[in-house]
């Protein structure tokens, strides 16, 4: 387990720099113990994982065509990446918001997410809370 902190913030700012982001990405503020530190989740055929302080990773995993039977051929899985880093992880009841360092927040301009993004609790596969 890991103990709450936000990317980039010095420990005694870090709490008024969380409620920034939660106003920011019109997320509740919520206590301690109910802060996310990492989301894995579906997005299409690819699997990301968003963790606080590390850029967004996942696995796609490719259909290749139809076998015999009925079922989908697949491909090895491939890595994924995007530049963004992850600075909170927001539960919203219904979905999560992930704010990162991409635009307007930060300074990366490459990113493939929207800045802040939803998750639906839907695609959600594991969530991982902070040290209360």
């Amino acid at each position: 387990m890991t103990a709450f902190f936000v990317p980039g913030v010095e420990p005694d700012q870090a709490e008024a720099r969380w409620v920034e982001l939660a106003d920011l990405a019109e997320a509740p503020v919520v206590g301690p113990a109910d802060r996310v530190r990492s989301l894995r989740f579906a997005q299409g055929v690819e699997e990301w994982t968003a963790v606080v302080g590390e850029h967004l990773s996942g696995l796609l995993t490719a259909t290749t065509g139809r076998r015999r039977s009925s079922a989908p051929a697949s491909a090895p899985s491939r890595r994924v990446s995007d530049p963004a880093t992850v600075l909170a992880i927001f539960d919203t009841g219904d979905a999560y918001l992930v704010v990162t360092d991409s635009h307007p927040v930060g300074r990366v301009d490459d990113s493939t997410w929207d800045n802040p993004f939803s998750i639906p609790r839907r695609r959600t596969r594991e969530v991982v809370r902070f040290d209360a």
